[in-house]
């Protein structure tokens, strides 16, 4: 009995590659401690299927975190520091490279910051999050942003795994849960740094655009003074800006407005109503004013109809939703349209 137990345990010794690949979990890319990289299921079908797999090099993806800051009073912080940066970006690498559609990638890293408020030295701080890429770019929510780790491996919440995202700091993002953070997240303007449209009213949740995936070195002190006020913009709310304000100023310049047919480029409107000062039949050929037989004449102000008047509205309700626009600008411009 002893000679089968023997040979049966060296047969399946032989057929691994080596002993610790027994316990080794294939979806974990990095782990140290705490600190982990790893692929996982998906928390919600929120945002439907991820692009999984893809390659997104390491080096892009360096160089779109080092545009994260946090904000310390008047100056800015890196969110990441450096020596933790190059690990977890190839671990990161590698696993939007295997995860499949309904899979995420999470991260914790933990390190040591100073010049934080109420610290003297140096306090101990995590920062964990959820990544996966879809149509808007490769989404980052964040489960922790400077959270306080803990300092003891026999601290019980750490022990039971709690995954109560809003009391464990090592816990990473979720679609469903928005977590309250202690330090709010800066990007310099235009750096392709964005927040989706799905996450509104979300601090913890951006987007990297293919903008932001270049790879660079750290930023400037100017780049770092910008970030300090810009606020990072919600996708597409540009866009909507400038179409607004281009309806507004057409509602001031009613002219712009009129559509040009084919008649020698004069505008397809009616005549006016004035009457014809020859009794009927009129000579020919046409005396002044009517010189022109296809002269057409732009009908007075008070029959002119704005043709963007019902999108202006539909622009401006969608903006006072949003609280991009006062109330009393709001009822005012409501005025100028005639509402």
């Amino acid at each position: 009995m002893k000679k089968l137990f023997t040979l049966i345990l060296t047969f399946f010794l032989a057929s691994c590659s080596s002993f610790d690949d027994i316990f080794i979990d294939n979806d974990v890319l990095y782990l140290s401690a705490y600190e982990n990289v790893k692929v996982v299921s998906q928390d919600s079908k929120l945002t439907g299927p991820n692009q999984h797999p893809i390659q997104v090099s390491s080096d892009r993806i360096d160089g779109a975190l080092k545009l994260l800051l946090i904000r310390v009073g008047t100056k800015t912080q890196s969110l990441f520091p450096d020596e933790k940066l190059t690990i977890i970006t190839e671990a990161i690498e590698r696993g939007l490279s295997q995860a499949k559609p309904d899979q995420d990638v999470v991260f914790t890293i933990e390190s040591w910051y100073s010049g934080l408020p109420g610290t003297r030295l140096k306090d101990n701080r995590v920062v964990s999050g959820r990544i996966f890429y879809n149509k808007d770019g490769l989404n980052v929510i964040f489960g922790s942003v400077l959270r306080k780790g803990f300092q003891s491996t026999t601290d019980p919440m750490l022990q039971t795994r709690n995954p109560d995202l809003r009391k464990n700091p090592y816990v990473p993002g979720s679609r469903i849960i928005s977590v309250k953070n202690p330090f709010a997240i800066a990007a310099p303007p235009n750096s392709g740094i964005m927040r989706p449209r799905i996450a509104k009213g979300r601090a913890d949740w951006i987007v990297l655009t293919n903008n932001s995936l270049i790879a660079r070195s750290r930023l400037t002190e100017n780049e770092r003074s910008m970030a300090r006020s810009s606020n990072i913009e919600m996708q597409g709310l540009r866009n909507e800006l400038q179409q607004l304000k281009k309806e507004l100023r057409s509602m001031r310049n009613p002219n712009q407005n009129y559509q040009y047919g084919n008649r020698g480029g004069y505008p397809n409107v009616s005549p006016p109503p004035t009457p014809y000062p020859y009794p009927y039949p009129y000579p020919y050929p046409y005396p002044a004013p009517y010189q022109n037989p296809n002269q057409y004449y732009p009908v007075p102000n008070k029959q002119r109809i704005n043709p963007n008047r019902e999108l202006t509205f539909k622009s401006l309700e969608n903006m006072r939703s949003r609280g991009l626009i006062s109330e009393e600008n709001y009822l005012k411009k409501l005025k100028e349209l005639g509402y």
